[in-house]
């Protein structure tokens, strides 16, 4: 069963709001996946589902019986370890469900509001989509527009402007 599968029968059988409360779960869950103690139980052949599905649980005080249903269901067909994956799409997924689409925006300075805003709109109207935008600083001179779930990427550089005036002035002389 690929992990499309799993989303599929999700979205089948949850509202919205549900899906986003399994995805806060399963994301909590793929923080921690990082870690290599976590890893080790996780993977481990010597460990029964149960007991992987039992330490999940309890660890992060999990409630919700579908996403304990479906970690026992990862766990018993050993696909744990491919969380990330799902995460990533139920992401996805959610996103074309509610319209709403998060992204961000790196440059070296930080924005005003007002221009954020402005690049939210353009891209909100440009794709017909709710495109909320966050803002991160980057080390990089110039600025970039990433909204995953969309595969869109914009970026403007200072060294590749410089470089292309430079190959337009040699290429006018």
């Amino acid at each position: 069963m690929s992990i499309k599968k799993y989303i599929k029968a999700l979205v089948e059988t949850s509202t919205k709001e549900h899906l986003e409360t399994i995805y806060n779960h399963l994301s909590v869950i793929v923080k921690i996946a990082k870690n290599d103690k976590y890893k080790l139980i996780i993977t481990s052949p010597m460990i029964e589902s149960d007991k992987k599905v039992e330490f999940l649980v309890d660890s992060l005080e999990i409630s919700d019986e579908k996403t304990i249903n479906l970690l026992k269901l990862l766990a018993i067909k050993n696909r744990l370890s491919e969380l990330p994956k799902l995460v990533a799409v139920l992401k996805d997924t959610i996103a074309d469900l509610t319209g709403d689409y998060k992204g961000y925006v790196y440059s070296k300075e930080t924005l005003h509001e007002s221009k954020i805003a402005e690049i939210e709109s353009k891209l909100s109207s440009r794709f017909n989509k709710n495109i909320q935008l966050e803002q991160k600083v980057s080390s990089k001179d110039g600025i970039q527009v990433y909204v995953d779930s969309l595969n869109v990427e914009i970026a403007i550089y200072e060294n590749d402007i410089k470089s292309n005036l430079i190959k337009n002035i040699i290429r006018a002389i």
